[in-house]
């Protein structure tokens, strides 16, 4: 029988950053809620010693064994893990096709020509990803090789010419890709762009140099599990299709092991620097050209032959990607994100971020802000 204060099994891999963050976000969740949570790692001993004895659990699904095991209890299950194509749960876990797609349209803005995807996970969730990001390059009459092992990436790396964009299936495959790169004195960033996946706070202070990654969404993962848990719960009133909630990629936070602009031509690389650097000041192309020695039309056509796309296109993503942040880590109200963005007006900036994000700017806050 459900007690007063629900008390809540978290059963995943505690030790992975992308396990901490959902949990923050169940614990954003369950306070609100009075819930106890008790967290366990899903490879503590025995899954069904004493699971009938939670009103409900969200558990980290990594092996078929596990899946058959949670399965023996009579509690409802909510499952916050894509390592397997499917489970017997609700599930609520990453859209990784939209992770995969990211990177790849992240090194397409950077100019990169020559890819390398470096999956030695065989999860669903690395096959996932690397589906996306090859999909996309593929949009794009671009290719990438699939480097399933250190030795396979060790040998792509050494026959590609540089520069080179590396993707891993996530932050500690990335950080393997580092040691690959200063195994073979290879230069990072500037011969190999490594990016990975989660921001893994621990994966990250073991980096050198500091690692790029794509911000998945964990505790949103997290607070989305909770609440289909706690309907399952209350009137069972979940989805029944057995298709899981995907929950989308934040974007890229850009460090040392990708900053490098993939184009030979050095003044549109000094346009894109300075560019990046005054994201937020309301900067025109005029101010360009007193950082560029070319006219107007001289960069403009140098710039999208290099980048395939206009100056101000670049100025304009570098606005919303500042504003993105904004809006999810800070409680800026939405004319001072504006502001802080370099856009003229909340109204313009409304415009151009609903235009390139598919939503409006206090949509995207409400979709994907920290909770708690």
């Amino acid at each position: 029988m459900q007690t007063q204060r629900p008390t809540i099994g978290v059963i995943v891999n505690n030790v992975g950053g992308y396990s901490r963050g959902v949990i923050r976000g169940i614990t954003s969740f369950a306070f609100a809620r009075a819930w106890i949570c008790r967290v366990q790692g899903v490879n503590d001993g025995d899954l069904t010693s004493h699971l009938d004895a939670f009103d409900g659990l969200i558990v980290q699904a990594a092996t078929p064994q596990q899946v058959k095991s949670l399965a023996k209890t009579r509690v409802p299950i909510v499952n916050v893990s894509s390592a397997l194509p499917t489970t017997a749960f609700p599930s609520v876990v990453s859209h990784d096709v939209a992770v995969g797609r990211m990177g790849a349209e992240y090194f397409i803005r950077l100019g990169f020509r020559r890819h390398l995807f470096f999956n030695p996970d065989k999860r669903a969730f690395a096959k996932l990803r690397h589906e996306g990001f090859s999909k996309r390059l593929g949009e794009s009459q671009l290719a990438s090789d699939n480097a399933l092992s250190q030795e396979a990436l060790a040998a792509s790396l050494l026959q590609t010419e540089a520069p080179i964009a590396v993707m891993a299936c996530n932050d500690a495959a990335a950080l393997t890709a580092l040691d690959v790169c200063r195994d073979l004195s290879l230069k990072v960033p500037d011969q190999v762009a490594v990016l990975g996946v989660d921001n893994d706070d621990l994966v990250q202070s073991l980096a050198y140099p500091p690692l790029s990654t794509i911000n998945t969404a964990r505790e949103r993962i997290g607070f989305e599990a909770a609440a289909m848990l706690e309907r399952l719960m209350s009137t069972s009133d979940v989805r029944t299709d057995g298709l899981p909630v995907l929950i989308p990629p934040m974007g890229v936070i850009t460090r040392q092991s990708t900053d490098l602009l993939a184009t030979t031509d050095a003044d549109v690389a000094d346009a894109v620097r300075y560019i990046h650097a005054n994201a937020g000041r309301p900067i025109t192309v005029d101010d360009l050209l007193l950082e560029v020695p070319l006219s107007r039309r001289q960069l403009e056509r140098r710039f999208r032959a290099a980048l395939g796309r206009s100056i101000l296109d670049e100025i304009q993503r570098c606005r919303v990607d500042r504003a993105r942040l904004m809006l999810v880590d800070t409680e800026l109200t939405l004319p001072q994100i504006a502001l802080a963005s370099g856009f003229a007006s909340a109204s313009y900036f409304s415009v151009v971020f609903s235009k390139s994000q598919s939503m409006t700017p206090g949509e995207y806050r409400s979709r994907f802000a920290k909770v708690g």
